[in-house]
């Protein structure tokens, strides 16, 4: 799944994971805290000098009239053991938030980079895996920060920009709108799996599915290396909403697209990586209900009926995947009845 781990000095490989309770953006501040603690701080509210910032994917100011400047930061624990595989992820996971917004143009990244001193040695791989990452996004590292962490962490600030006119965000949904999603879901109990050490749970685990744990794996690490740049070029020019799916779920971001559209959202259909389902019910990580955490998950688009062709193609011209999850309706909030359960293979 990447290069080799680094090995400590009993020769056992070192497991980045190990040194964090939390994994990926799983180790996110939830919904309700998060926003409890921006109003408490006074930053709930609209800033006149940006098109969009606080509570949003990312922040947007206007340069000129014909250029806006994207700009975002994000970082997460180890959600996987290789540290070439962390920095790609890491990387991927950052630049989506600017990508939501349909930004892809001169893409920068300051990389924010946290290790114990014990795992120095992984930093070069690390930022080896975020700089291939970003070359692959047409984008670069321009700087950073490194610190010493009794928790490792990985991510960046980014920055890229796009016309004003043509930016994303999550509040442009209507009452028949078609609601589309770029990945499956399923990373978090995916990699949970390979989390598991104990010699009883493991068998646990393994019997709790039909599919090899490490196939599960390599296949959720693939989707979290697969930026989201080519799906936000396909969906911007006909999408009226958007946002990414990471720590929140996608029933938590659905709630932020419901609430900061003034519709409800039904979601009807949902992808998720072939095996992980009974592991989430397992795990108890909710993965049916919308509710497991992603990681450098896919795009939410919210699409009027009738460019629904038009992205449909663009998405398939792009190579990219994609379902149709559900619709926007009138009305407040996120249903999900029974939603057809689809277990996607690479």
């Amino acid at each position: 799944m990447g290069r080799d781990a680094e090995t400590d000095g009993d020769d056992r490989p070192t497991r980045l994971t190990e040194y964090t309770e939390l994994h990926g953006c799983s180790c996110k501040v939830g919904q309700s805290d998060l926003d409890s603690l921006l109003d408490d701080a006074g930053l709930s509210g609209n800033s006149d000098q940006l098109l969009f910032g606080i509570g949003a994917d990312a922040a947007a100011r206007r340069l000129t009239d014909d250029l806006a400047l994207v700009s975002t930061v994000d970082f997460f624990t180890p959600i996987v053991d290789d540290p070439y595989d962390f920095g790609r992820i890491a990387a991927c996971n950052a630049a989506s938030d600017a990508f939501a917004t349909g930004a892809v143009e001169n893409l920068d990244c300051l990389v924010v980079l946290g290790l114990p001193r014990e795992l120095i040695d992984s930093a070069a791989p690390i930022l080896a895996g975020m700089a291939d990452a970003l070359d692959g996004m047409n984008g670069v590292i321009a700087g950073g920060h490194t610190i010493m962490s009794p928790w490792p962490f990985a991510g960046g600030a980014i920055s890229a920009t796009a016309h004003p006119e043509t930016l994303l965000t999550a509040q442009g949904a209507s009452p028949g709108d078609h609601l589309y999603l770029t990945k499956p879901l399923g990373t978090q109990p995916a990699m949970g799996a390979t989390r598991v050490t104990d010699e009883q749970f493991v068998a646990t685990v393994t019997d709790a599915t039909d599919r090899p744990l490490d196939r599960i794996a390599s296949e959720a690490v693939a989707w979290m290396r697969t930026p989201n740049r080519d799906a936000a070029l396909a969906c911007r020019e006909f999408a009226t909403a958007a946002t990414d799916i990471t720590g929140f779920g996608l029933a938590g971001q659905s709630r932020v697209v419901a609430a900061r559209s003034n519709v409800s959202i039904e979601l009807t259909h949902l992808p998720v990586i072939a095996g992980t389902p009974s592991l989430s019910s397992l795990f108890g990580y909710g993965l049916t209900d919308g509710e497991s955490a992603e990681t450098s998950g896919g795009l939410l688009l919210s699409v009027p009926p009738a460019e629904t062709d038009a992205i449909e193609s663009a998405l398939d011209e792009a190579g990219v995947f994609y379902r149709a999850v559900g619709r926007a309706t009138a009305g407040r909030g996120v249903t999900l009845d029974d939603p057809t359960i689809e277990e996607v293979s690479r």
